[in-house]
């Protein structure tokens, strides 16, 4: 920013104190209960306000993600049930036949699945099935996660508008009095038009940040599939007291990660590969058929049976059992690929989150303090006539920047935080939602 030196006292200083203290104190940002710097633990002690729940709920009815994921839920339902039932229905056989003799003979014939194949694709359709409730799991995961991001981007994006717009109308103050201190001959022209140049520049800034809180509206739009309506004009305001409890007992990685529904997909989808290569083995293995027939051939009753066995001499289907085994080996190195980066992925949530919090709580600790006894200390000096207006200004500036500063970590530590929700399977609890609340909002058939 450019900023010149245009005077020690006069009543340009009176205002820019003024109006300066207002605009940096007057809107509370900050609240010193938004983060512990206990540490962490497998269990989060803090939830969600009342307004939030809902409006994730709300996200979940909107979202085509979800609601693609549920009807996945229901056809594999339907497929479950549809193994459930026999493989092999009867045939029904009629003969008739015209000659110097009369022949007619009905007939009834069933293949028996003596290798079980049902069985088979009985446990293959649940472990679809599995998998579908994981993949709704993770549906529901992944759209509030970035559901809550947006807040976050949202949240940030309009407080740093406001400093914009605080600094935009602290730097028109300064033109205008410098303005009114020129004409009484106390100030030179270079140092109102540098002013000016300051103001244009705040101005581009403000313009700027706007578009930016534009931007991030938009973008929570799009994820929520929602906008305010005319009874709600704002979005939910995300809880400041984003803390987690103490550290009483050391995270149980392991149990935690088996239950991220994106591990959970792999393993549904790893045990039906295994279950694949039982339905292999077994269409190489016998199923016979047998008949019965009865009919009349001019004028004697006939009587039959019969045995149908099928010789695996072209084809005896070891080719794919052997590529069962295979894509099951395929899926288990999948999941622990998966596993692997699942882990990373929770220590790596674990010590960002641990990060933001130890600087957030510095912040809340010292820094605000120190913002305001500088701003005190400058209010001194300048109706002490002991600093001028360019390095009142530019003290300003510092403290505005630090201001800047402090709304995008604060930013970054809800996004740190819920990271470490996502990691940890742990934003539902969060949000404060039972099974049966999830179940519903979310239009699961009963």
């Amino acid at each position: 920013m450019l900023l010149s030196r245009i005077g020690s006292t006069g009543a340009c200083a009176c205002v820019l104190v003024t109006l300066f203290s207002s605009a940096m104190f007057s809107t509370k940002v900050f609240s010193t209960k938004v983060f512990s710097s206990e540490g962490f633990s497998a269990e989060v002690s803090t939830t969600a306000n009342g307004t939030l729940p809902t409006f994730i709920q709300q996200v979940w009815a909107e979202s085509p993600i979800v609601q693609g994921a549920l009807a996945e839920m229901d056809a594999a339902q339907a497929r479950y049930e549809g193994a459930g039932r026999p493989v092999h229905n009867p045939s029904l056989e009629l003969d008739a036949e015209r000659t110097d003799i009369s022949t007619g003979s009905i007939g009834l014939s069933q293949t028996l699945d003596w290798s079980d194949k049902q069985g088979s694709l009985a446990n293959i359709a649940k472990q679809e099935q599995l998998t579908a409730l994981a993949a709704w799991s993770e549906a529901r995961r992944s759209t509030a996660l970035e559901t809550l991001n947006a807040l976050v981007d949202f949240s940030t994006a309009s407080e740093l508008q406001k400093l914009s717009q605080h600094r935009t109308t602290l730097l028109q103050s300064l033109v205008d009095a410098a303005t009114q201190r020129q004409a009484a001959g106390d100030v030179q022209a270079l140092d109102v038009t540098l002013a000016q140049v300051a103001y244009s520049e705040a101005l581009m800034a403000q313009s700027s940040a706007e578009n930016g809180k534009i931007q991030a509206n938009t973008t929570l739009q799009a994820v929520s599939g929602t906008m305010p309506s005319e009874h709600q004009t704002q979005w939910p305001v995300l809880p400041e007291n984003l803390a987690v409890a103490p550290l009483q007992k050391p995270l149980n990685a392991p149990a935690t990660i088996e239950k991220l529904p994106q591990l959970a997909i792999l393993r549904s989808r790893m045990n039906t590969a295994k279950a694949r290569i039982s339905l292999a083995k077994k269409a190489g293995r016998i199923d016979p058929t047998i008949g019965i027939r009865a009919g009349q051939e001019d004028s004697e009753t006939l009587l039959g049976l019969s045995l149908e066995i099928p010789l695996f001499v072209r084809n005896n289907f070891t080719a794919e059992a052997r590529a069962a085994s295979a894509e099951a080996v395929v899926e288990a190195q999948r999941y622990r690929e998966a596993y692997r980066r699942a882990k990373a992925e929770l220590l790596g949530a674990q010590a960002r989150h641990k990060n933001t919090s130890r600087a957030w709580q510095s912040w809340l600790s010292a820094g605000i303090q120190a913002q305001q006894e500088q701003m005190s200390l400058l209010d001194q000096l300048w109706k002490a006539g002991e600093l001028s207006v360019t390095d009142y200004l530019i003290q300003a500036k510092q403290n505005i920047d630090t201001r800047e500063a402090a709304v995008r970590l604060m930013g970054e530590a809800r996004r740190a935080h819920f990271a470490w929700l996502a990691a940890s399977n742990q934003v539902e609890s969060w949000l404060g939602l039972t099974q049966n609340d999830i179940e519903t909002h979310s239009g699961v058939s009963k």
